[in-house]
């Protein structure tokens, strides 16, 4: 009998979490639809100025410069740095439409792949691959000191109107940040580091950062697909559940209880 349900524990543990998954997916869509149509979901300002700065950018003939940093997809900041270019796809699409692509700088190889093959889909999708620069994205120095002073030097060396700092950041950012807004620049950022945060706040107002989560609401906010909104939903629901065990680990060993 015991083998038994050896036998059939296994299939019902991925039956179970299959159903869960299938569970989640649904809530989250339903929410998210929900929360698209009436904007119940925090509304984070950032994203929603990228589209004004674009028009200004167009109508002032300068560009706009988005550093990424150094948050590889292979190191512990990869998330990070998918959620700021995902914030960054609707800038991306609405400035390749008005001819004025952003001036991308990353600090890793594997980010400036990624952010240059999303110049080139958005590109393909207008049919104005004609129109493509290779030099829109470039990688400029590896470590996050020599990245930030050689993306503040770009900035001052070129028509830059908008800076958009978007990734994973430490204090080095500072130097971007103090160089762009010396010049006059339009600042905004994100990150979700607290040495980061830091360096960003003195130069920028409250609603010209993005902090900490925040920064994974950006494909939402940026595109307001359903998907993205689904994705935040289940996000917030994973979350409770977590914190709901938390508690009720804590509480059965307040009282002597053992789950092990």
């Amino acid at each position: 009998m015991g083998s038994q349900l050896i036998a059939y524990g296994a299939p019902l543990s991925i039956g179970i979490i299959l159903l869960s998954a299938l569970a989640l997916a649904v809530y989250g869509a339903q929410r998210g639809r929900r929360a698209r149509e009436a904007r119940t979901l925090s509304v984070v300002p950032l994203f929603h100025a990228f589209a004004d700065e674009v028009g200004r950018a167009a109508e002032e003939g300068t560009s706009i410069h988005v550093a990424l940093g150094n948050g590889g997809l292979l190191g512990e900041d990869s998330m990070v740095s998918v959620a700021a270019l995902q914030g960054l796809s609707g800038l991306t699409e609405l400035s390749t439409a008005y001819d004025t692509p952003p001036f991308i700088t990353t600090g890793d190889p594997t980010l400036y792949i990624l952010a240059d093959n999303q110049i080139r889909e958005a590109h393909m999708r207008l049919g104005t691959m004609d129109h493509y620069q290779a030099a829109s994205v470039r990688f400029v120095a590896p470590t996050p000191s020599l990245y930030a002073a050689a993306a503040g030097t770009l900035c001052n060396d070129e028509a830059v109107g908008t800076n958009i700092s978007l990734g994973s950041f430490g204090a080095e950012i500072s130097l971007l940040t103090h160089t762009t807004a010396a010049k006059g620049i339009k600042g905004y950022g994100g990150t979700t580091a607290a040495p980061g945060l830091a360096a960003l706040y003195p130069e920028l107002e409250a609603d010209e950062v993005a902090i900490g989560e925040e920064l994974f609401a950006g494909g939402a906010e940026a595109t307001g697909r359903l998907s993205s909104w689904a994705g935040l939903r289940a996000q917030d629901l994973l979350r409770w559940l977590v914190i709901i065990g938390i508690v009720i680990m804590a509480i059965l060993s307040l009282m002597g209880i053992s789950v092990s």
